[in-house]
């Protein structure tokens, strides 16, 4: 019988031994994945912290200004590009269809509208000031207009 117990006990202390051996092993490994993965994170932040910087200097005002008026050739705006809401057609029928090669409709483009006439320009600065709609403000009824 001592010399089972004695045998038992053995193989419980080299199995305890083995399985201590085997876990500091594990820990070993988990610990160096463990800094491989903190290595990586700092390594991202850096390069995030390098593209917010190249973000902000790419986003510059400045920077947009002078680009769109060396490439972009634009015109200052002109009061006739300017329109009311109330001036925007809403029927369905003033709309045209641009159809695909499979003629499926696609997407609309509003009619043409009539090109302003000589006085137009004194009448769209007058619209544009003083009947332009305002959200959350009446707008101001001009003189001799009957409402």
């Amino acid at each position: 019988m001592t010399k089972i117990m004695t045998g038992f006990w053995f193989l419980m202390t080299v199995l305890i031994g083995v399985g201590t051996y085997w876990v500091s092993h594990e820990v070993e490994r988990l610990e160096r994945r463990y800094s491989a993965i903190q290595s990586d994170i700092l390594d991202e932040q850096e390069s995030i912290h390098v593209f917010q910087a190249e973000w902000s200097y790419l986003n510059a005002p400045g920077r947009i200004e002078k680009l769109a008026k060396e490439y972009l050739k634009l015109d200052q705006i002109q009061p006739l590009q300017m329109a009311s809401i109330d001036t925007i057609p809403t029927d369905t029928d003033a709309r045209r269809y641009r159809l695909d090669k499979f003629g499926e409709a696609v997407a609309y483009m509003p009619a043409p509208r009539d090109r302003p006439g000589e006085g137009a320009y004194d009448e769209a600065s007058e619209n544009m000031i003083i009947d332009a709609p305002s959200v959350g403000f009446a707008a101001a009824p001009k003189t001799g207009d009957q409402q």
